[in-house]
C-alpha cells in the first residue's frame, strides 16, 4: 500500500506571535507560528478585520519567534527558532508574497532536544544581537550587522553555556546603545540535588561589542515560582530593567537598582477558593509619547494593566490594576491603531479587540509596590475596556472527531470535540467558505438576473433587477429605494447592463440595445422586426448581442472615441449555430478594448473570436463541451486569461486562452450540481474571482498560487453580480427565489466553516445514537468546579451567606472560565445533544471529584445501553484513584435522554469500553475484562492480562468482531488479540517490534491492516503477516499461533507498510469518502487543529509520477527554515511508502524556471502536472 498525504486544514493553534513592520509599510503586521506554518496577518484598521497575506509551510516545528530591526532599517526582520538546529533570519518580500531566508547558521542537531538552542529566542531592542537558548545549558549570542553591500549578516556565534543550568525564560533588556544585555531566569543544580529545592536566579548576560565576547554580568535571587520576564523600555523611553513574574506577585529588577525592592501582588478574584496565586502567561508592552504601559494576562484570562513610575535614574513604584478578562492566550500584541490581538492558548478562536478606553475610567482598585498590600483582590466584570471586532476560527485542540452525513448533504460533515474547559465546543465542520449576509429584502416577483452598476463614483449607485417581463431599478443610498428617472426601460426584461465610458449606461433588452446618455438622452439600436436578442455581453466600450433563431447572427458594437456613441461593426458575425451566451474578456492594461469574445453555442461548443482591429470577429479557437453552455465568462487569473464555461448539465469547464493566438488549452472540468451553471465575475481582496451558481454556490479563486473551486456555505442562488459600496467594499448582490440579498466573503483563504455548539467542560469522548441522531458526550475537568458545585462550596466554607449570594458570586464560565478546586478534584457531566438545534436534551452532572473517563454503547439482549467509565479523585501521575465504577444507562424519550440502570464498582480506572459479542469489554490497566448484564450490577465473566502497561484504545475486527481485537498500549504499540471461546481467555497473536506511544488507531476494511498515530506525531500502517492471517482464518481461536508466546507479546510481528511524520499528535483516525462518488480515504485530525487525508494509490503510473515529482521538488527547493524535507518527514522513523502531497503542491508556488526544470525531470509539461495535482485533490478530498 502506498499513500498520498494531503493537508485539508493546516494547524489552527498559534504557539508564537510577534508584531512589526515586516513589509516596510506604515501599518503594523502580525507574524504567527502555527506549528510548522508561518503566516503573516495584516489587521485592517478600517474594517477591523484580520487579513491573511501569506502562509508558508516551513516543514519544521517553530518553537519561538523574535522581531528585530537594525538601526537605520525601514522594515523588521524575523528571528526564527525551530527544531532545525539553525538560527534563521527571515525577511518578508511583499512583492512575491513569500518569506526569504536572509541569513542562517547551524548550531546543533535537529529535533526537539533540551540542550539544543531554539526553545527561547530574544533580540536586542536595538537590533544589534540575538540570543538563542535551549531548555538546559546552551545559550548562543549572534551579533547582527550589515556587510559592505548593506545585506544582513550574522557574525560568529558567542557561547554563554553553563552546565547543569535550566532556563525558564530569556529576554532582551533595553539599555539603549550600550552593550547589548540579555536577561534569563535560571536555576543551577547538581546531580545530588532534587530540582525542586534549587533556587532560581535572574541573570544578566552582557555582550561586549568591543571585546566580542559574552560575560555573566549580574545575578540576583528570585522566587522559585518565577516563570516569565517582561522587559521595560529604556534609554529615553523608560527606566530599563525587567519585571519578574512569579506566582502571586511581580517584582522589578535591574542591576543599577539593587537597593530598593519594588514588588506588587497580582490581584486574585474575590471568592476564590484555592490559595494558589495567579501566574502570568502572556504580556505586551505598549509605548506612547513620553509614556508606556504593560498588559499582562494571568492563566485565568484576567488582563492586568501594569504601570511603572520612575525618575531619571530609578523606579519609584510599580502599580497594577485589573483591566478586563478574555480567553487565556499564548501571545498578546497591542497595535498602535488601537487594537489588541490575542492568540488563544488552549482552544477557542483567536480574537482581535478594539480598545474602548485604557482602563482609567473603570472603577477597580489599583495596587502599588509601596502599599504593602499582600492580599489584593478584585471583582471581575464584563468587557469594559475592550470590544471584540473580529475572530479567526480555530479548531485547536481537537480531542475526538468523527465523520457523518447527518444533514444528508452532498459531502459529509466532520464532528469534532474541540477546546478546553468552559470554552470547549462540538464543532460541525463543513467544506466551504463562510458567507456573511448583510441584507435580505423581498421582491415583487421571481427575478431572472441582477446587476449593480455605478455611473461615475467609486461605489455602485444602482441595483437593477430583471424579471420575465419587466425591470426594477433600485437606488443605493442610506436606504434602497426604487428609482424611476434612471433612463432604463422598466417595461421589458434586461439581458445585459453595464456602465459605458463617459458616465452613460448600456441596457440590452430582447428588442433593443439602449445607450442611456448622462444627460438622459437615449440612443437605440433595434433588431429586425421578426427577431429578438437572445443574449448579450457588454463592457465599458464594447457590446455584443446575438439574435435568436438565426444560426448565431451576432452584432458587435464599439464606443466611438470622439462622438461617445455606440457604433455597429460593418459585418455581423455568423457563428453557424444559435448562441446561448456571450462574454467579453477583461481589458488588458495598456489597451482600450477587450481582445476576445467567447460564445456558447447550441451545438455544444464554445468559440473564441478576436476583437482586434486587424482581425475583428475572426474565429480563433473552439472547445467542444459535454452539454450546451448556459453561461460563459472570462477573467484574468494566474497571469493568464481563463475562460469559464458553465454547462446545462451542472458541469463547470475552464480553459486558458493564449493571449496572442487565442488558442484554448489546459482544459479542466468539475461537476458542481444538477442545475445549469450560471457564472459571474467579481472582486475579492482585489483579485478576480468567478462565482458559479448551481445547486450550491461556488467560488473559483486563486489562493497560494493554486486555483481553487470551493463551495459557499449558503443557500442556492439564482444569479449574482459584484457589488461595491462604502459599507461593503467587496460584496455580491444576489437573487434567490423572490429575495434580493447582499453578501460578503470575509475569508476566502479558508477551506472550512465551523458551526460551534458550546459545551461546559473539556469533552473526552462522544458517540452517536443513529436512530435519534443525538450525540452522547462525556465531559470532565480536572481541579475545577461546575457552577452548581461552586455554589455549594461557597456555602460550605462560609464565603456566601445564602443561596442568592452564592448565585451572585458565580461568574459566566464562557468569559471567566471555571473556578478552580482542589488538586485531585474533578467536575464531570454526561450530555445528550441534538446537533441540529444545538440544544442539550439532558445533562447529568456527576458527583464532585468523579471523572468521566470512557464511553461506549453496548447491546444486552435487544436493548441498547450507554456505559460510562468513571473514577473518583483520579490522579494522573502516578495513575491512581480512590475508587472507580461503570455507570450503565439506557435510552429514554425516543433516544433523547438517558436513565440510570445501575452502577458497578471497580478497583481500577476503566480506560476503555467496547461491546464484544453481546458483552461489555473493559480495559483496566493492561487487563481485559468481560462483563455481562445483571439485575443490580454488571457480572464479571473473565479477565486476561494482554498488555504490559496501559491499554488506551480497543477496536473490533471488521469481519469477526466477536473473536479478534486490536488493542493499543500506551507505549507498546498495537497488538492483535484473539479470544478463545473454549477457555474464555484473550491471547496476543501479533505485536510490534518497536515501542510506539499510541494515541489513535483505526482498522481498515480488510481486517488485517491497522493505521495508527503516536504521541510523537507519526502516522504508520502495519499489517498482519499473510501466513498468520491465513492461520487465523483457519483457526479463529488462534491456538496454533500462541502456544510459544511469552508472558507479554507474541513471536509474530506486524509487517510495517507505511511510516510518515505528520508533525502533530493524531487524536482520531477514520476512513470515509469525502467527495461525491469518490473512493475511501484515511482522514485524521490532530491535536492542534489540523485535518489531513491519506489517499491510497491504485495506479502504478500515478505512484511513479508523484514519487518522481516529490523527488524533483525536494532537490530544487529548500524550506526557508533550512530543514531538510526528508529529514523532517523521517523525524522519528524513516518515511516509508508515503508521498508528501503538501510538498508536491508547492509546485504551484514555484517560479517558472524551477517549474520548467522540474517538468523536464519528470518528463511532463507544466500543465500536465497542474492537472494531476488538481485532480487528485478534487477527486478524493476537497
Amino acid at each position: 500500500m502506498f499513500l498520498y498525504n494531503l493537508t485539508l486544514q493546516a494547524p489552527t493553534a498559534i504557539n508564537a506571535a510577534i508584531l512589526g513592520h515586516f513589509s516596510g509599510q506604515r501599518y503594523q503586521e502580525l507574524v504567527v507560528a502555527r506549528q510548522q506554518y508561518l503566516e503573516l496577518w495584516r489587521p485592517d484598521t478600517t474594517t477591523g478585520k484580520l487579513v491573511l497575506e501569506h502562509s508558508e509551510n516551513l516543514f519544521c516545528r517553530v518553537r519561538s519567534l523574535a522581531q528585530f530591526r537594525l538601526t537605520g532599517g525601514s522594515k523588521d526582520h524575523i528571528a526564527l527558532g525551530a527544531d532545525t538546529g539553525t538560527l534563521t533570519l527571515l525577511e518578508y518580500n511583499p512583492k512575491n508574497r513569500q518569506f526569504v531566508a536572509v541569513q542562517a547558521h547551524d548550531y546543533g542537531r535537529t529535533g526537539l532536544r533540551r540542550q539544543i538552542p531554539g526553545q527561547y529566542i530574544a533580540a536586542d531592542p536595538r537590533g544589534r544581537a540575538v540570543m538563542v537558548a535551549g531548555t538546559e545549558r546552551a545559550k548562543i549570542v549572534y551579533v547582527v550587522t550589515r556587510d559592505s553591500e548593506a545585506n544582513l549578516m550574522l557574525q560568529s556565534p558567542l557561547e554563554a553555556n553553563k552546565s547543569h543550568c535550566i532556563c525558564f525564560d530569556v529576554i532582551g533588556v533595553d539599555v539603549g546603545y550600550e552593550n547589548p544585555v540579555f536577561a534569563a531566569i535560571e536555576c543551577i543544580y547538581d546531580d545530588s540535588q532534587a530540582l525542586t529545592k534549587v533556587d532560581k536566579q535572574l541573570v544578566y548576560y552582557e555582550l561586549d561589542l568591543g571585546l566580542n565576547h559574552v560575560v555573566r554580568k549580574w545575578s540576583t535571587a528570585v522566587s522559585d515560582t518565577a516563570n516569565k520576564l517582561i522587559a521595560l523600555p529604556g534609554s529615553q523611553d523608560g527606566p530599563s530593567g525587567v519585571l519578574v513574574c512569579s506566582e502571586g506577585y511581580i517584582e522589578y529588577k535591574h542591576w543599577t537598582d539593587t537597593a530598593s525592592a519594588h514588588r506588587v501582588p497580582i490581584p486574585s478574584r474575590t471568592n476564590q477558593l484555592d490559595s494558589r496565586g495567579a501566574m502570568i502567561i502572556a504580556s505586551a508592552v505598549h509605548r506612547m509619547k513620553n509614556a508606556f504601559f504593560i498588559l499582562a494576562q494571568a492563566e485565568t484570562g484576567d488582563l492586568f494593566k501594569i504601570t511603572v513610575q520612575y525618575t531619571s535614574d530609578a523606579v519609584t513604584r510599580v502599580g497594577i490594576k485589573y483591566f478586563d478578562t478574555i480567553a487565556p492566550s499564548s501571545a498578546i500584541s497591542i497595535l498602535r491603531a488601537g487594537f489588541l490581538f490575542a492568540a488563544a492558548q488552549e482552544g477557542g478562536n483567536h480574537q482581535l479587540y478594539q480598545f474602548e478606553n485604557l482602563g482609567d475610567e473603570i472603577e477597580s482598585p489599583e495596587f502599588f509596590s509601596d502599599s504593602n498590600a499582600e492580599a489584593a483582590q478584585f471583582a471581575p466584570h464584563e468587557l469594559s475596556s475592550l470590544v471584540l471586532v473580529d475572530e479567526v476560527e480555530s479548531l485547536s485542540v481537537i480531542l475526538r472527531s468523527t465523520v457523518a452525513n447527518l444533514a444528508e448533504e452532498e459531502t459529509p460533515q466532520i464532528y469534532a470535540l474541540c477546546g478546553r474547559g468552559a470554552r470547549s465546543s462540538l464543532k460541525i465542520i463543513r467544506h466551504g467558505l463562510e458567507v456573511s449576509e448583510l441584507a435580505v429584502s423581498e421582491l415583487p416577483g421571481t427575478p431572472s438576473a441582477v446587476w449593480a452598476v455605478r455611473r461615475g463614483g467609486e461605489h455602485d449607485e444602482l441595483i437593477v433587477v430583471s424579471f420575465t417581463d419587466a425591470t426594477l431599478v433600485l437606488g443605493v443610498g442610506e436606504e434602497v429605494e426604487e428609482v424611476t428617472d434612471s433612463g432604463l426601460l422598466a417595461t421589458a426584461p434586461t439581458l445585459a447592463l453595464h456602465r459605458i465610458d463617459g458616465g452613460g449606461l448600456v441596457q440590452v433588452t430582447p428588442r433593443a440595445v439602449r445607450h442611456v446618455m448622462p444627460d438622459g438622452r437615449v440612443n437605440e439600436w433595434v433588431p429586425p422586426q421578426t427577431r429578438e436578442i437572445a443574449c448579450a455581453a457588454a463592457n465599458a466600450r464594447q457590446v455584443a448581442v446575438s439574435l435568436a433563431r438565426t444560426g448565431g447572427h451576432t452584432i458587435y458594437f464599439e464606443l466611438h472615441p470622439q462622438l461617445g456613441v455606440l457604433r455597429e461593426f460593418e459585418e455581423p458575425l455568423r457563428v453557424g449555430s444559435d448562441v446561448t451566451c456571450l462574454a467579453l474578456s477583461p481589458v488588458e492594461e495598456g489597451r482600450r478594448n477587450a481582445a476576445f469574445l467567447a460564445a456558447g453555442c447550441e451545438d455544444q461548443t464554445v468559440r473564441v473570436f478576436a476583437l482586434d482591429a486587424s482581425r475583428c470577429l475572426e474565429p480563433l479557437s473552439m472547445q467542444a463541451v459535454a452539454e450546451t453552455a448556459s453561461s460563459v465568462t472570462i477573467v484574468h487569473q494566474q497571469q493568464s486569461l481563463v475562460l469559464y464555461m458553465g454547462l446545462r448539465n451542472g458541469l463547470l469547464t475552464r480553459a486558458n486562452i493564449d493571449a496572442q493566438s487565442g488558442e484554448l488549452d489546459s482544459t479542466r472540468t468539475r461537476f458542481l450540481g444538477a442545475r445549469a451553471v450560471q457564472l459571474c465575475s467579481a472582486l475579492v481582496r482585489g483579485e478576480s474571482v468567478v462565482v458559479a451558481l448551481s445547486t450550491a454556490p461556488w467560488l473559483c479563486h486563486v489562493h497560494q498560487g493554486r486555483l481553487r473551486v470551493t463551495p459557499l456555505s449558503y443557500d442556492p442562488l439564482d444569479f449574482a453580480s459584484g457589488f461595491v459600496s462604502e459599507q461593503c467594499p467587496e460584496g455580491l448582490v444576489c437573487v434567490a427565489g423572490n429575495t434580493l440579498r447582499i453578501l460578503t466573503i470575509d475569508r476566502p483563504d479558508a477551506s472550512f466553516n465551523h458551526a460551534a455548539i458550546p459545551l461546559s467542560l473539556t469533552p473526552r469522548d462522544f458517540l452517536l445514537n443513529p436512530q435519534s441522531r443525538h450525540f452522547v458526550i462525556i465531559e470532565s475537568e480536572h481541579a475545577h468546579y461546575l457552577p452548581s458545585q461552586y455554589k455549594q462550596a461557597l456555602l460550605a466554607q462560609g464565603l456566601a451567606t445564602d443561596s442568592q449570594a452564592a448565585d451572585d458570586a458565580v461568574l459566566p464560565p464562557e468569559q471567566f472560565g471555571l473556578p478552580r478546586s482542589y488538586a485531585n478534584g474533578w467536575a464531570s457531566l454526561i450530555r445528550v445533544l441534538d446537533p441540529f438545534t444545538g440544544e442539550s436534551t439532558q445533562i447529568i452532572e456527576l458527583d464532585q471529584g468523579t471523572a468521566a473517563v470512557s464511553l461506549a454503547q453496548v447491546v444486552f439482549g435487544d436493548t441498547a445501553y450507554i456505559a460510562v467509565g468513571c473514577a473518583s479523585e483520579m490522579a494522573l501521575r502516578p495513575r491512581k484513584c480512590r475508587d472507580a465504577s461503570i455507570r450503565l444507562y439506557k435510552w429514554s424519550n425516543d433516544g433523547t435522554g438517558l436513565e440510570l440502570v445501575h452502577v458497578t464498582p471497580l478497583e481500577d480506572i476503566p480506560q476503555c469500553l467496547m461491546q464484544f459479542g453481546g458483552l461489555l469489554l473493559v480495559s483496566l490497566g493492561g487487563n481485559l475484562r468481560l462483563y455481562d448484564m445483571g439485575i443490580k450490577r454488571l457480572l464479571k465473566k473473565t479477565q486476561t492480562s494482554v498488555s504490559p502497561h496501559l491499554i488506551v484504545s480497543i477496536r473490533p475486527h471488521p469481519h469477526v468482531p466477536n473473536q479478534r481485537l486490536f488493542v493499543a498500549d500506551v507505549q507498546e504499540s498495537v497488538r492483535l488479540v484473539t479470544f478463545n471461546l473454549n477457555t474464555y481467555t484473550f491471547h496476543t497473536a501479533v505485536d510490534d517490534t518497536l515501542p510506539r506511544y499510541i494515541t489513535a488507531q483505526h482498522v481498515l476494511d480488510d481486517g488485517d491492516t491497522v493505521v495508527a498515530g503516536d504521541k510523537f506525531g507519526n502516522m504508520f500502517t502495519v499489517r498482519v503477516p499473510e501466513r498468520v492471517s491465513k492461520s487465523l482464518d483457519a483457526d479463529l481461536t488462534g491456538a496454533r499461533l500462541i502456544y510459544e508466546k511469552p508472558k507479554f507479546g507474541s513471536v509474530h510481528k506486524w509487517d510495517l507498510i507505511t511510516e510518515f511524520h505528520t508533525g502533530d499528535i493524531i487524536t482520531s483516525l477514520t476512513t470515509c469518502s469525502l467527495a461525491p462518488g469518490g473512493r475511501q480515504v484515511i482522514l485524521y485530525s490532530t491535536l492542534l487543529g489540523s485535518l489531513q487525508v491519506s489517499v491510497p494509490f491504485v495506479s502504478k503510473s500515478d505512484l511513479e509520477f508523484f514519487r518522481s515529482l516529490e523527488s524533483a521538488i525536494r532537490k530544487l527547493w529548500t524550506p526557508v527554515s533550512g530543514r531538510d524535507h526528508l529529514t523532517y518527514r523521517s523525524a522519528i522513523s524513516p518515511v516509508r511508502s508515503v508521498v508528501d502531497g503538501d510538498l508536491c503542491e508547492l509546485f504551484f508556488t514555484l517560479d517558472d524556471d524551477k517549474r520548467e526544470r522540474i517538468s523536464d525531470e519528470v518528463d511532463r509539461t507544466q500543465q500536465d502536472i497542474f492537472k494531476k495535482l488538481e485532480d487528485i485533490r478534487s477527486m478524493f478530498a476537497f
